[in-house]
């Protein structure tokens, strides 16, 4: 049997053992995936548990992304050109760290045939998962990106990115909203990055938030008639990329667009 698992700071929410598990049944492989959750200060331990262990992969989200880089043995181009990692491949104790959170990204787009090219999004946050959804604007023909970070002078602007903070952010429009923030996560349900008042001036709203399905930010996207999506399709493409990145295999889009439905039914899923 194969083990993978998931290594976070806070997981006891966490829909990726229950989603592994659909995807191994799906493509029958012997498999099992645990969750891992520590302190920062336990990083370095737990990269050489995986060592120690041979677990065969990992997943790495929230908030070691970008933290976990100094402990690799190598990196994919990709991986260090987007500056964050959240998968992680042992090869006979050797650790290759990669990316999947770009192609689950795409997946929320691609799906509902969004178009960025020639657009404005303002995107909430400016960790890993921010550094990944910009990566992607980029590549799509983004007109301007303006990234919203409660310390934007550690970041330099060009010519069509730029860093603000959230007090600043109020008098943004454009027209595709992002949070790849934590607020408004579960337990933290109620809140919501940015107010009403700013989200009516957006077309399309993204939370990458999966749990709960509809945040407080997406519900007040709804409400204003906005086109909106939660972040299962990217957690479900990103898991699917993952796999196939640990058993060198290649899963069939159809597989991909099965899981999502069969995960919508499970959760009551309605975005």
């Amino acid at each position: 049997m194969k083990f993978y698992g998931l290594l976070g700071e806070s997981l006891v929410h966490s829909y990726s053992p229950s989603l592994h598990k659909l995807i191994y049944q799906k493509i029958r492989l012997d498999a099992a995936y645990k969750l891992f959750a520590f302190p920062p200060t336990e990083l370095k331990k737990a990269m050489e548990g995986i060592r120690t262990l041979s677990i065969n992969g990992v997943n790495v989200t929230i908030p070691y992304k970008e933290t976990v880089i100094p402990y690799l043995d190598e990196i994919d181009s990709f991986a260090k050109k987007l500056g964050a990692v959240n998968t992680i491949e042992n090869i006979n104790g050797k650790l290759i760290g990669h990316n999947t959170d770009y192609d689950g990204f795409g997946l929320i787009l691609n799906r509902r045939q969004w178009n960025v090219n020639g657009k404005i999004a303002v995107v909430l946050g400016s960790g890993g998962a921010s550094k990944t959804v910009e990566a992607y604007l980029m590549d799509h023909g983004i007109k301007m990106i303006y990234i919203v970070s409660r310390n934007p002078e550690r970041f330099k602007n060009t010519k069509n990115k730029r860093y603000t903070n959230y007090e600043n952010a109020q008098s943004l429009t454009g027209d595709f909203l992002i949070n790849t923030s934590p607020v408004g996560m579960y337990p933290n349900v109620k809140e919501t990055p940015l107010s009403e008042k700013v989200i009516q001036r957006f077309d399309y709203l993204i939370d990458l938030i999966y749990n709960p399905s509809e945040t407080t930010f997406l519900r007040l996207g709804c409400e204003n008639n906005k086109q909106t999506a939660n972040g299962l399709d990217m957690l479900v493409g990103q898991a699917v990329r993952a796999v196939e990145i640990w058993e060198k295999c290649s899963i069939d889009e159809q597989v991909t667009e099965e899981l999502i439905s069969e995960w919508k039914r499970q959760t009551g899923e309605s975005l």
